[in-house]
This record gives structure tokens, sequence and C-alpha cells, in this order.
């Protein structure tokens, strides 16, 4: 038996939640990447859903403007910040750049396995935040529209 047949797949070195939970190969952690950023795709075009399911009638059917407001600045927070800046590199970079560099595994796995760790209580922060009735600006936080326009203050 060859040392290469004698290692074990990624995706069968454990079948448990915590076996994923607290893994430290690079594989596993972009696989954690990939469900975490489909996640917050969907909740960001469930917010683009809700806007246009607001624009069916002329008064709103979903409340007043600030709603919408919110509604516009958590898809746009989730769909930029959440999903579209980090899709390509965190996942692909993990997955392939280890394989790239012929090395077993990235350099530090447990600083991996924290940034993945704090991408998800981030993620969960800003969703947060925007649903408890804070952030009404959009995702871009520019200075004129936040002080002119903003009806709420933001926690976090």
């Amino acid at each position: 038996m060859t040392h290469s047949a004698a290692q074990i797949s990624y995706l069968e070195d454990g079948h448990t939640l915590r076996s994923w939970l607290l893994t430290t190969d690079h594989k596993r952690i972009a696989i954690l990447y990939l469900v975490a950023i489909t996640f917050f795709f969907f909740a960001g075009g469930f917010a683009a859903f809700l806007m246009r399911y607001n624009l069916i009638s002329s008064h709103g059917l979903l409340g007043s403007a600030e709603t919408y407001n919110r509604l516009f600045s958590m898809h746009g927070i989730l769909m930029v910040w959440f999903f579209l800046v980090p899709a390509v590199p965190v996942t692909l970079g993990n997955f392939l750049t280890p394989l790239m560099l012929g090395a077993r595994d990235l350099a530090f796995p447990r600083l991996n396995l924290l940034s993945w760790y704090l991408f998800m209580v981030a993620g969960f922060v800003a969703l947060y935040a925007v649903l408890a009735g804070g952030v009404d600006t959009g995702w871009t936080f520019y200075t004129p529209l936040t002080s002119l326009y903003s009806k709420g203050h933001v926690v976090a």
C-alpha cells in the first residue's frame, strides 16, 4: 500500500458536525465558506424579493419607506460584503492554493478556521443589525446620505 492510497479523503475524514466545525483541513474549510456564502446569497436574494414585492402596489405592501430602505441596505450589505467580495478568493483560495503550491495544508490551519468563525459572526451581526431596525442608508454608507436621510442609529 502506497502513501497516497493510505491517505483519507477530506470528505471521508469524519461525518459528524463536530468533525466539520473543528476541522483544520483547508478543503473542508473552503466547503464551510462555500456553504456560508451560499446562505448569505439566498438571504440577500430574499431581501431583493421582498423589495420587489413591496413595489407591486403604489403605497407599498410591507410598510413605510424606511422598511424599503432597510431591505435595500440588507440586500446590498449581504450581497456585496458577504457574497461577492469573499466568494472567489476565500473558497477557491482556500481550496486550491495549497494544492497549487504542493503543500499539505495552509501554514496556519487553526487561524484559517478562526477566520471562518469570525466571518460567520460578522455576517450574523450584520444581519441582526439590519433586522433590529438599524441600517437604512444603503450598502455604501456615504456620509451625506447617512447623515441626512437616516432614521435609525447603528449599534453594530
